[in-house]
């Protein structure tokens, strides 16, 4: 009698619990206490190794167990290719791959998510362990896992109402035909849609410069007047920036990702005309992959602000970023979005917020009206 009147009790409790989540739940999600918990239960990841802690996260996440944040302040929103982003800050590819967290993200007060990259069919991606920490930053291997263009699709499809602007990163593993197959998949789902020509680790990932402006018109003729972005890597020479500055202007896109992970390491030896030096210290016994984090915060802006003199595009900048500093260093070179990866998995949920309400106050002491205004401010200075 005592143990069914105990099960009984059990059932109550956990059925009240549901009715109070159920009714309460952006209230819960949203109050302070919940987001210390949040925080805590993000430190305590960083116990286990680097891609379970992911996984755990992400699926924390997909479940709805996110915290929520007050919606971003109006004086960070801007409109970039006709599409109006609540904030500037958004979450980089690889971070979402699969696109089951996107609502959960906007939430959290990032203003758009890079769902990818996305292949054409299934693929396992490269064998575990594929994801390492190096101090503060992360070294990846993954080799483009992916569930496959239709179901990404699907699922994309099926998430209503959406909370941020979506985009999809459309990758290739074996085909260079595949970009526009996939990208014609998510033409009439994603916001914009990014060709991945720059994979450290994958063979053939980075795609000749040359070859662009064909790959990126097969995609154009899939997805009309769709934004379409280009992702580059950030070993680029002085050479090889001009070489695909022209590329892409040829191409017609409308903006530029810079960049993807490094297969570099701070202590390299670098040419006067090679690419943009990395910062810190060696790092001791590396695991060789795409390297990500504070190590190309410097490298970033030399890039973002290279590229945007060459090109005038819009640029998301992505690279390095990790404080409100780094983030409204990009805008000022010329960034018109900035994204986040690494920093969010070292942050962890408040990292939206965090940067959000740094670069309303960066840009207000530069005398601003808008984070928008701030942005390619430092081209401007110089002329």
């Amino acid at each position: 009698m005592q143990q069914r009147r105990r099960l009984l009790v059990a059932g109550g409790v956990a059925a009240g619990a549901v009715f109070v989540w159920r009714h309460e739940d952006r209230k819960i999600r949203g109050s302070s206490a919940y987001w210390s918990l949040a925080s805590s239960a993000s430190r305590a990841l960083k116990a286990i190794d680097a891609e379970t802690a992911h996984n755990v996260a992400l699926g924390a996440l997909r479940l709805g167990f996110g915290p929520i944040a007050p919606s971003p302040a109006s004086a960070l929103r801007s409109e970039v290719w006709g599409v109006s982003f609540a904030s500037p800050v958004g979450v980089a590819a690889g971070f979402d791959k699969r696109g089951v967290a996107t609502r959960a993200l906007g939430e959290l007060g990032f203003g758009f998510v890079e769902v990818g990259g996305v292949t054409l069919e299934p693929h396992p991606g490269n064998p575990r362990p594929r994801i390492f920490r190096a101090g503060e930053a992360i070294v990846n291997r993954v080799g483009l896992p992916s569930e496959g263009a239709e179901v990404v699709a699907k699922r994309l499809e099926a998430t209503n109402p959406r909370t941020c602007v979506v985009g999809v990163n459309v990758a290739k593993r074996d085909a260079v035909s595949e970009y526009a197959s996939v990208a014609r998949r998510f033409s009439a789902t994603a916001d914009f849609l990014v060709v991945n020509a720059s994979c450290p680790n994958v063979a053939g990932g980075l795609v000749d410069v040359s070859a662009l402006p064909e790959i990126l018109g097969s995609v154009r003729r899939e997805i009309g007047d769709k934004p379409l972005l280009a992702k580059v890597s950030p070993d680029l020479g002085l050479r090889a920036r001009r070489a695909i500055a022209d590329a892409l202007l040829t191409a017609k896109v409308d903006g530029i990702v810079v960049a993807n992970t490094t297969t570099r390491r701070p202590g390299d030896d670098d040419a006067e005309d090679g690419p943009p030096k990395l910062d810190g210290d060696p790092i001791p016994d590396c695991p060789r992959g795409g390297l990500s984090g504070p190590p190309l915060t410097a490298a970033t802006r030399v890039l973002v602000s290279d590229l945007y003199d060459r090109t005038r595009l819009p640029i998301v900048g992505v690279g390095g970023v990790r404080t409100p500093e780094d983030a409204y260093a990009l805008i000022r070179a010329g960034a018109a979005l900035v994204q986040v990866y690494t920093a969010l998995a070292a942050e962890g949920p408040a990292l939206a917020t965090h940067l959000n309400t740094g670069l309303l106050r960066l840009a207000k002491k530069d005398g601003f009206r808008t984070v928008a205004e701030a942005v390619g401010a430092d081209h401007r200075r110089d002329q």
